[in-house]
């Protein structure tokens, strides 16, 4: 678990020295926060690109991870520009971050195989993905899956 946490952080900052410099980079996902669209395996493909709009995927600087969520706001506080995400299966919205911290945003998304649960998720998705709705949905998907796996077990 060391070697691969320390094989992780490496990969961050010559992705995040990469992006910086004006270099796209494609990159492993890791984690559900953006299930359906983004999950464990796929790939994303991210540029520098600095003009955002609400909707877009964007990857961010938070402590020493990097964190792709969709930006769900954008605000202007004490003269400092905020950007504020959230993960497409979370309730909550993040703790903003300032443009700064962001490195690019998400261009294109690979996937090798997509489940039956998954590609139910993403004919859902257009309406979903902007509401809080998504992560109900999900979650309750999540586990009527569960049950069913421990039924078939049994």
């Amino acid at each position: 678990m060391i070697k691969r946490a320390g094989e992780l952080f490496r990969i961050n900052n010559i992705s995040e020295q990469l992006l910086r410099q004006g270099v796209d980079v494609r990159l492993p996902t890791f984690g559900s926060s953006m299930f359906p669209l983004i999950t464990t395996g796929d790939k994303i493909t991210v540029s520098p690109i600095k003009n955002f709009n609400i909707g877009d995927i964007i990857l961010f600087k938070r402590g020493n991870d990097i964190v792709c969520h969709r930006l769900m706001k954008i605000y202007t506080e004490s003269g400092i520009k905020y950007y504020q995400t959230r993960g497409d299966s979370f309730f909550h919205l993040d703790f903003p971050v300032t443009h700064n911290q962001i490195l690019g945003k998400v261009i294109q998304i690979e996937r090798e195989h997509i489940s039956i649960l998954r590609k139910i998720l993403l004919s859902l998705y257009p309406i979903l993905r902007f509401s809080k709705l998504n992560a109900f949905v999900i979650v309750s998907l999540m586990q009527i899956k569960t049950i069913l796996q421990c039924l078939k077990s049994h």
